[in-house]
């Protein structure tokens, strides 16, 4: 080992000397000169090739090309795309370059570095179609900016391509909106995509979305349905907060995902217009609101919430897409998801407009983006410019395909005067009547003789059935006297259904959508069909014309079974042993038998009833159609002139009155009152009196002089709050009787106790029993009658209606609900029985050939009066406390809500009102009539202004047809 001495410290050490260097000789500072020159040299040639100059680039490489001026543009060599400057920045540069299809999709490892990252993440349901494009830019992006990308001709089929752009900072592929030109796919946006492409969109397995009212339970059967389930009862408060609870029946943990549903509505006929619009106008609001709605979802275990806010004006188009964004991005934060719904796109002079709902806006911020379709079903028809069709190939170019879903209804619609509306699948064939049966020899006792004929026929409207192929649709018209038509039903049958749906498959769609799936009134294969598309099990179409299904049953069970065509009678002889028969009916489909109709039978008795009674078969009973509730608010638009429906209008004679006692139902006891009521001849004045707990009687005794003052008996309507009555137990009930006492003793003629209590307008919701009512009434009566005995106590008419099935809880159906007040021994507490009749726009005569199409027997007033009459057993007078006809002739136009009243004139409504009070003084059955009603002229929301007999201009026809027939 070799050691390098140290020297000692203080030792001068000497360095040794070497050879001495010649003096004069410059040849090291030229080698130094050149070798620093040199260096210099490189470093500036580096430096030139080095950002910010990159020489090499800008002599050798990538070509920015500045897009600093709206319209700059930049394209490919081969022309296939292009990417323009929409908006104009400061120092915005981009340079173009392409993969092919064919070095995108391979995986040999050759790729680019970017490559197999951006493969990788292409979604299953993805085909490349096109070269896959970059954009290298620089600068700051402009505000908008345009892609064109060439639709590749090889490309299969243009409603099933999109345009998808590549995010570095998310990883991921978007979809980006894009409308098709001619052959480009061009685009709109602010945001600036480092790769873009063609895709093929391949269909998903569909979502089927299943909502719910808070009035419904969901049955196993739905559950089954869904992959979504939108349970109802939430709605949103002015202070940005949710109320309300959700409707019953749905499992976290059951295989479907849960998304209550958020709604500015309890029932769509009746929107929320103010709350809505107060929080979208305000910021804090709505950030408050999205905050609530996160939580709920968050903290309920939901799998994320629907918005349905329909109220919204078209000014806060821009604050709801503001809403979305946040709540969607809250949403996203806590894994959950979002969706909205929104109404159909309309087409205004070739252009989509969607009203405050922005779909491209909404769509990128939702996971759901829900379309509620019409209900006409020739809107279904294919073809380029057919209505549903081209709006779902606009729709798809805006939103995400796999976001989209088809809002339909499952129930069966009638058309009638270009509206249309929903409908049972009963109540859509209930127009065709009941059985009726005609036999000719028939002994005293009604019996008739083995061997006889017997020719059976349906008692209702002539009508004509058929299918429109080209929609997979069935439908029966029903027919005017002189064979032109009243109304179109469409009978939304499964083949109907499924041929909607499937409209999903061309556009590969996210799925359906059903609101009203868990009506009790559909046809029969409709859950089944569902079933079969959620699954994509083909269906096979076999819409068949309608036919009648006869069948002969004794005591023992079936005897016979006959098919005839629709419009065929039955003629058959009875060759049987003695006894009771009845003969049942349904509406089926030849050679397809799964939707049936079952319509009242009838019962016959085979020569003369033996010594012991042969038990006597049912007859099956026709199934309760469904009248629509409250009506929406009317739109203002001006009214054609009535046509009169092709009813007539003459009054009756002279005498057909003659001392029936009439009145009238006034607004204000004014002058223009009195005088229509005194020249019609009317005896009693009614008003509506409200009950507010802790107040007094005084406005009511205040009416009961006036009314004595004008010479008129005095009948005082009541009605309170439902909430107050719910809330306040029988203390509320024991004040309400205590008001009631205090007008009968201050001189009241007639009280009518309470306000149609079978609907939650007027009764607490769940509440809702004649047994409940009687309660009340009894209550009433005995603090009436304490007051003054000779006052009249009329019970509270109820409102007709068959709507219980579809709104449990929240109608009773009038007759059901008169029954449980007879039940409940009502009777004992009534002087007479009160009624309303208000819906009638045919004469007060007719027992059928409503246009409506359902001859539902509250449509007639001698049915409706015996259908009264009959469950009281005839034990009390009819007092029909409201009966009106409504006409809009002088007025706007009615809403959809209240088209049926449309064709009414003025001098029908003045006929038929003195026809009436004739139908109803000869009856036998009625005590008194008051007319609804004299004076009012509110229009906006309810048109009782229709209804009134004193006319916008002042006149008083019907004043003069109730004079002239007394």
């Amino acid at each position: 080992m070799e050691v390098t001495p140290t020297p000692a410290a203080g030792t001068n050490t000497v360095p040794p000397q070497g050879p001495s260097r010649r003096e004069g000789s410059g040849a090291g500072c030229w080698i130094v000169g050149t070798l620093t020159a040199f260096v210099v040299f490189v470093l500036v040639i580096v430096g030139l090739f080095l950002p910010p100059i990159s020489l090499y680039e800008r002599l050798f490489g990538a070509q920015y090309v500045p897009l600093t001026a709206a319209g700059d543009s930049i394209t490919t060599t081969d022309q296939s795309f292009r990417l323009v400057a929409a908006a104009p920045s400061n120092d915005f540069a981009a340079n173009l370059n392409s993969v092919s299809l064919r070095d995108f999709v391979s995986d040999d490892g050759t790729s680019v570095e970017w490559i197999p990252e951006a493969r990788n993440a292409v979604p299953f349901y993805l085909a490349l179609q096109s070269p896959v494009y970059t954009v290298d830019a620089r600068g700051h992006v402009p505000d908008a900016l345009n892609y064109s990308v060439q639709i590749p001709a090889n490309a299969p089929d243009r409603d099933l391509i999109d345009l998808y752009g590549w995010r570095a900072d998310t990883q991921a592929w978007e979809f980006v909106p894009a409308q098709a030109v001619e052959n480009h796919l061009e685009a709109t946006t602010d945001t600036l995509y480092e790769h873009i492409a063609i895709f093929q969109a391949a269909p998903d397995t569909p979502r089927v979305v299943i909502s719910y009212d808070v009035t419904q339970v969901l049955s196993q059967e739905a559950a089954q349905l869904a992959t979504v389930i939108a349970p109802a009862g939430l709605q949103p408060t002015t202070d940005g907060n949710v109320t309300g609870s959700l409707a019953p029946g749905f499992d976290l943990n059951n295989g479907y995902l849960v998304m209550p549903v958020i709604r500015d509505f309890a029932d769509p006929r009746a929107l929320d217009t103010q709350t809505a619009n107060t929080i979208m106008g305000n910021r804090t609001l709505r950030t408050q609101h999205a905050n609530v709605i996160a939580q709920i979802a968050s903290g309920g275990g939901f799998d994320g919430v629907f918005i349905d806010y329909r109220g919204l004006s078209q000014d806060q188009r821009e604050n709801f897409s503001a809403f979305i964004t946040d709540l969607g991005q809250r949403m996203d934060n806590v894994g959950l998801m979002l969706g909205v719904v929104v109404p159909a796109a309309e087409n205004v002079e070739g252009v989509w407009q969607t009203g405050v709902y922005d779909w491209r806006a909404l769509g990128q911020s939702a996971d759901f983006v829900q379309i509620d379709m019409g209900l006409d079903p020739e809107t279904y028809t294919t073809g380029q410019t057919q209505l549903v069709e081209a709006m779902l190939r606009w729709g798809v170019s805006e939103v995400s395909r796999y976001k989209l879903l088809m809002g339909l209804s499952a129930r069966s619609v009638r058309e009638f005067e270009g509206t249309f509306t929903t409908v049972g699948y009963d109540e859509a064939l209930s127009g065709l009547g009941d059985v009726d049966l005609e036999a000719l020899d028939r002994s005293e006792t009604g019996s008739i003789e083995p061997g006889s004929e017997i020719r059976a026929s349906l008692d209702g409207m002539p009508a004509t059935a058929g299918v429109d192929t080209t929609i997979n649709t069935p439908y029966i018209d029903y027919l005017n006297d002189d064979q032109s038509q009243r109304a179109r039903l469409w009978l939304t049958t499964g083949d109907a259904l499924r041929y909607r749906m499937d409209l999903t498959v061309p556009f590969a769609l996210g799925g359906i959508a059903f609101e009203d799936l868990l009506t009790n009134d559909l046809a029969q294969d409709v859950y089944e069909t569902v079933a079969d598309y959620r699954t994509q099990i083909p269906s096979a179409p076999s819409p068949t014309d309608l036919a009648l299904r006869w069948s002969i049953e004794s005591s023992d069970g079936l005897v016979d079974e006959i098919i005839t065509n629709l419009n065929e009678d039955l003629v058959i002889t009875l060759e049987a042993p003695d006894g009771n028969y009845a003969v049942n009916v349904a509406v089926v489909g030849i050679g397809q038998e799964a939707n049936e109709s079952v319509r009242s039978g009838a019962a016959v008795a085979l020569f003369q009833p033996t010594a012991t009674p042969t038990p006597l078969p049912t007859s099956t009973p026709t199934p309760m159609p469904t009248v629509t509730p409250t009506p929406a608010p009317i739109v203002a638009t001006q009214a054609a002139a009535p046509s009169g429906g092709g009813f007539g209008a003459v009054a009756p004679a002279s005498g057909s009155i003659g001392s029936f006692e009439i009145g009238g139902h006034v607004n204000n006891v004014s002058g223009q009152a009195i005088g229509a009521m005194q020249r019609s001849g009317m005896v009693w004045m009614k008003k509506q009196i409200r009950f507010y707990p802790g107040y007094g009687a005084e406005s009511a005794i205040e009416f009961i002089n006036q009314a004595h003052a004008a010479g008129f008996k005095a009948l005082v309507g009541t009605v309170g709050n439902p909430v107050d009555l719910a809330g306040g137990g029988e203390a509320y009930l024991r004040e309400f009787a205590n008001w009631v006492g205090a007008m009968a003793a201050a001189g009241a003629d007639a009280i009518e106790v309470w306000n149609e209590p079978n609907i939650d307008r007027e009764w607490p919701e769940g509440q809702i029993s004649g047994g409940n009512y009687v309660v009340m009434l009894r209550l009433a009566y005995q603090s009436i009658k304490s007051a003054n005995g000779s006052t009249i106590v009329i019970s509270a008419a109820p409102s007709p209606t068959g709507a219980e099935a579809a709104y449990p809880g929240r109608v009773v159906n009038d007759n059901n609900w008169l029954r449980q007040v007879v039940d409940a021994g009502g009777l004992n507490y009534m002087d007479c029985l009160g009624m309303h009749y208000n819906e009638g726009i045919v004469p007060p005569n007719a027992t059928g050939g409503d246009p409506r199409g359902d001859n539902y027997y509250t449509r007639f007033l001698t049915t409706f009066l015996n259908e009264h009459w009959s469950i009281i057993g005839g034990q009390r007078p009819i007092c029909v406390t409201e009966l009106g006809y409504l006409t809009p002739e002088g007025y706007p136009a009615l809403s959809s809500y209240w088209a049926w009243g449309q064709n009414t004139t003025v001098a029908q409504q003045a006929a038929w009102l003195a026809q009436a009070a004739s139908i109803l003084s000869n009856s036998g059955k009625a005590r008194m009539m008051v007319v609804w009603n004299v004076d009012f002229t509110q229009y906006a929301s309810d048109p009782q202004g229709g209804y009134a007999i004193i006319r916008p201009d002042g006149s008083c026809p019907a004043c003069d047809a109730l004079a002239a027939a007394r």
